[in-house]
């Protein structure tokens, strides 16, 4: 019977949008959906990309980009440009239902390659998994969107215009945003609304969180624009001698318009099969670190990824950020395949770190034991959020 019940949820993950699956009600506060046109310019660069457009050029590609005598991206660029555009960016912010001293500080997430904003927020054991429920309870407000290319967001080219710089840009101009209140007035018109969004014009601080990818993209946007934020949590990443080691090829990808369940994507969007999904993200002891609904649910709300974003990511890895004065907490997963060659332990740089960002107010790391790079999709998630809520109270946030 718990099987069937299982399959049943699994079976209404995969054929539900990301945008319809949320609750508005939540245990600790309320939630509404946003689509949000944001305008954004950044440089790009046309690369010597392979065509991705069947499962046999999904893994060729793959296989090509780790062969070791293969030229960096920055040697395969073509033209360089310019990409000027306005996205739509599909979003969800939530509000506590008790206000407290925290009230007026929004959270703004962003997920990492191969899931959309759901990994922020999992339909799974929400009071247990979700880092928006456990930020609500903290007494959050949180705002967690799509990334250009994945979920509800827009979806365009996967080659020319979905590159790192780019969605930096898009990150500054939702944090503006949050920062004049725009993001607020786009609540009080979505539907539904509630009464709790009319008690907040502007958050008084700006906490950015990343994942992964995510992450990625948010250490350059602190370092870029380090007056626009007020604390970073950095998860799933930081820069050492293992990072990206495992290959694409660990990723065991397919042509995502064409895998099973198939996905509206053209083409250069890949995404990875179920070994992939459970090499990369998932990790620890098989008993007690995760169960197998989560690695199903995992794979489930799996998101594509196009190859641009990829290609162009040398343009936004390490760069030095003397502007930033806001502290900032690296959140670590003990047994990180992808990250940390599969051990973190005894990886982070301390020295390289502050060196990245002199003026920082702190630097802490953390390693979150008997976990994968996943951390929402563990049995110990709740007590990384708490060392994560913990640094944050410490520094006045």
């Amino acid at each position: 019977m718990a099987s069937l019940l299982v399959a049943a949820v699994l079976l209404l993950i995969r054929s539900s949008k990301a945008s319809t699956i949320d609750s508005f009600n939540r245990t600790h506060g309320f939630c509404t959906q946003l689509d949000i046109p944001v305008f954004a310019t950044a440089d790009s660069a046309i690369y010597d990309i392979p065509r991705v457009d069947n499962n046999i050029e999904a893994r060729a590609w793959a296989i090509y980009s780790d062969t070791w005598s293969t030229p960096g991206y920055d040697q395969r660029i073509i033209k360089n440009t310019t990409t000027s555009g306005t996205f739509n960016i599909h979003a969800q912010l939530c509000i506590p239902k008790f206000f407290n001293k925290k009230k007026d500080i929004l959270q703004i997430a962003t997920h990492g390659v191969h899931y959309d904003s759901r990994y922020w927020d999992p339909e799974l054991d929400r009071e247990e998994l979700s880092y928006v429920e456990a930020s609500l309870k903290e007494g959050y407000s949180i705002f967690t969107y799509d990334r250009l290319g994945v979920g509800e967001s827009d979806k365009p080219d996967a080659y020319d215009v979905v590159q790192a710089p780019l969605e930096v840009e898009i990150l500054r101009q939702l944090t503006l945003m949050a920062r004049n209140g725009t993001l607020y007035r786009f609540a009080r018109r979505a539907k539904p609304t509630f009464t709790a969004l009319n008690k907040v014009e502007m958050p008084s601080k700006v906490v950015h969180v990343g994942h992964s990818w995510g992450s990625v993209l948010t250490s350059a946007f602190i370092a870029k624009y380090g007056d626009l934020t007020d604390g970073a949590i950095i998860t799933g990443y930081v820069l050492n001698q293992y990072l990206g080691k495992s290959g694409m090829a660990s990723w065991g990808v397919d042509y995502a318009a064409t895998s099973c369940p198939p996905f509206n994507r053209t083409s250069g969007y890949v995404v990875c099969q179920k070994s992939g999904i459970q090499n990369i993200f998932f990790a620890g002891d098989v008993h007690t670190a995760y169960t197998k609904g989560m690695l199903e649910y995992g794979d489930a709300i799996k998101q594509p990824v196009p190859v641009g974003e990829l290609a162009s990511a040398y343009h936004v890895l390490g760069l030095p950020g003397p502007s930033l004065k806001a502290p900032v907490q690296y959140m670590l997963a003990e047994f990180d395949f992808y990250i940390c060659g599969g051990d973190c332990k005894g990886i982070f740089n301390a020295t390289a770190a502050n060196n990245t960002y002199p003026n920082a107010a702190t630097i802490e790391a953390y390693i979150q034991p008997n976990t994968g790079h996943a951390f929402t999709l563990h049995n110990n998630a709740t007590a990384g959020y708490q060392v994560t809520f913990d640094f944050l109270t410490r520094n006045g946030l």
